[in-house]
């Protein structure tokens, strides 16, 4: 038998068993007001916050400072002062038996303008702009009309100068829907596109590039594999060891061999540039990432080893697929993805800036239906990896348009298709206040 002694801890656990159980849960926090995904035009940020447990809410702070509650509502208000750019804002909440939660907040605070800019001669869409290595800028190819031929134009602006002027000679091949690369000793190179400013046909995809020489008034055409043929794609140059690759990513191309259908590639390929002719290095297909097509391809980086991609597909039955990630492609050739949050909505046939290393603007677009055009930006943080929209900043709604960055936080937007599918003269500066 055994002792009291013995059976005193058996005792002991039998009664604490009859104790009630009380979990230890942190409060949760929701910012109720305003909407940080928008951008904040306001340095004075008046902030409702919702902090919600089983146990009653005692305390909110923001940055430290205290939050007044507000019975009627049932959030906690207060205010905070928000530096120009990027705010990270800490959001405690503390219940009655003084149990903690902190949240991160991301708010960001800019301020910008839109003026007229340097009009087009002509109207148009899927022409591609490039800044130049003497500050001049170029418009390269497009479409009077989105259902329309493509264009042998070729148009210059020189800063401070009313209007761009056209080149002669213009382009040997009308183009639209293709990439214009800046090389190293000042040439450009067209990569593909299409004869008209929205192909229809596989047939109808440019299977060749071209060659710029603006200070010698030359034009080169530059063949390529047929099955490499691609529109509205991206583009970007990589060096290792004095050789210089081209990346191609996503683009409508053929949907299979012999068929004149198009479809979305789903994959990287690489061409060399050696001398005047393009190499592909990878025949068939190349390295599989995920079907992409009339998309944005933005640098993160200056060295441009880190881009944004970001672009919606419009897919059978009205389902409209949205992608985006960040791209890593070393010099050495090896390739990474990283994660990125989704787009606010789906955007397809959008363009894109880096303003700075780390910060990408996505100008133009539409959803589902060219008809509705968005008329506000977008812009894409790395170092909070958000998406803002920018309402506060309307612009002209136009969807495949082509932008350039032509000063420190400067853009210029360019052409593209507007509500109608008329290709677009006008051009708009937009101008950011540093941060």
């Amino acid at each position: 038998m055994k002792s009291p002694v013995a059976l005193a801890p058996l005792l002991m656990l039998l009664v604490a068993c009859e104790r009630p159980f009380v979990p230890v849960r942190a409060p949760e926090i929701e910012v109720v007001t305003p909407d940080l995904t928008e951008v904040q035009t306001n340095a004075r940020l008046k902030l409702a916050v919702r902090a919600t447990s089983f146990r009653a809410i005692a305390h909110v702070e923001v940055e430290g400072r205290p939050m007044r509650y507000d019975s009627l509502r049932d959030v906690w208000v207060g205010e905070v002062s928000l530096q120009h750019g990027l705010n990270r804002l800490r959001i405690t909440a503390v219940d009655e038996k003084g149990v903690a939660a902190t949240d991160t907040a991301w708010a960001l605070h800019l301020q910008a303008t839109v003026q007229p800019g340097p009009p087009l001669p002509a109207g148009r869409g899927g022409g591609r702009l490039l800044r130049l290595s003497d500050g001049r800028v170029l418009f390269a190819g497009g479409a009077e009309v989105w259902t329309g031929p493509a264009s042998h134009d070729l148009y210059v602006w020189t800063p401070e100068a009313p209007t761009f002027e056209r080149l002669n000679p213009g382009l040997r091949a009308p183009r639209a829907g293709h990439t214009a690369t800046l090389l190293s000793d000042g040439r450009v190179l067209l990569l593909g596109g299409s004869v008209r400013g929205r192909p229809a046909l596989a047939e109808e995809l440019r299977s060749d590039a071209e060659l710029l020489d603006l200070e010698k008034s030359a034009r080169q055409l530059l063949p390529i594999v047929a099955s490499a043929a691609r529109a509205w794609h991206a583009t970007a140059l990589r060096r290792y060891e004095g050789r210089r690759f081209l990346e191609v990513l996503g683009g409508y191309r053929r949907l299979r061999s012999g068929s004149p259908d198009l479809g979305a590639a789903a994959d990287l390929i690489t061409f060399e540039l050696k001398e005047d002719s393009l190499v592909l290095l990878t025949p068939g297909l190349g390295l599989y990432l995920t079907p992409l097509a009339a998309h944005i391809m933005a640098p993160l980086d200056a060295a441009g080893t880190r881009f944004l991609v970001a672009g919606s597909l419009s897919m059978p039955g009205g389902y409209l697929e949205t992608q985006t990630f960040r791209l890593v492609l070393e010099p050495a050739g090896w390739v990474d993805t990283l994660g990125a949050p989704p787009l606010p909505e789906p955007r397809q046939f959008a363009t894109a800036v880096m303003l700075r290393p780390g910060v990408v603007v996505l100008i133009g677009g539409y959803a589902d239906q060219f008809l509705q055009p968005y008329s506000y930006v977008l812009l894409y943080l790395e170092a909070a990896n958000r998406f803002f929209r920018f309402r506060a900043l309307p612009l002209q709604p136009r969807f495949d348009a082509s932008a350039t960055l032509i000063g420190d936080f400067r853009i210029l937007v360019t052409g593209g298709f507007g509500p109608n599918g008329q290709g677009l003269s006008q051009t708009e500066i937009v101008a950011f206040m540093p941060f």
